[in-house]
């Protein structure tokens, strides 16, 4: 997880490093749990929009990008992030079937009103 970690901390630049890579002969049995979805609020919320469909995703996405540009910027807290996406997903129009302009104006408007939510 250290180089995700680092991609998502130097976004949008990249640093090097010298992590070594991952070796999937070293592993060749791996094994998954179930993800605690209450502990990551963000992962519940993603499966949440899933089942939801229509335009529910790209609320999600474009909340989510919101949040972290702003908590790289320190306006946002870390945790603040999670009740910023939910709070976008609360107040954003659900469309069952969204057309391509229908995305896209969702995406606008969510990060509008993200941005509202912040000040």
């Amino acid at each position: 997880m250290r180089l995700p970690i680092q991609f998502a901390m130097t976004f949008p630049d990249r640093l090097n490093s010298d992590f070594p890579r991952f070796d999937f002969s070293k592993y060749p049995s791996l094994t998954f749990e179930e993800p605690d979805k209450e502990s990551f609020r963000n992962l519940a919320l993603a499966f949440e929009v899933l089942n939801r469909g229509g335009n529910m995703p790209c609320v999600l996405n474009a909340a989510n990008e919101v949040a972290v540009a702003e908590f790289l910027r320190e306006k946002v807290g870390f945790l603040e992030m999670t009740d910023l996406v939910a709070e976008c997903l609360e107040k954003m129009n659900f469309i069952a079937k969204p057309s391509f302009d229908d995305y896209l104006q969702t995406d606008k408007e969510t990060r509008i009103k993200a941005k509202e939510l912040i000040k």
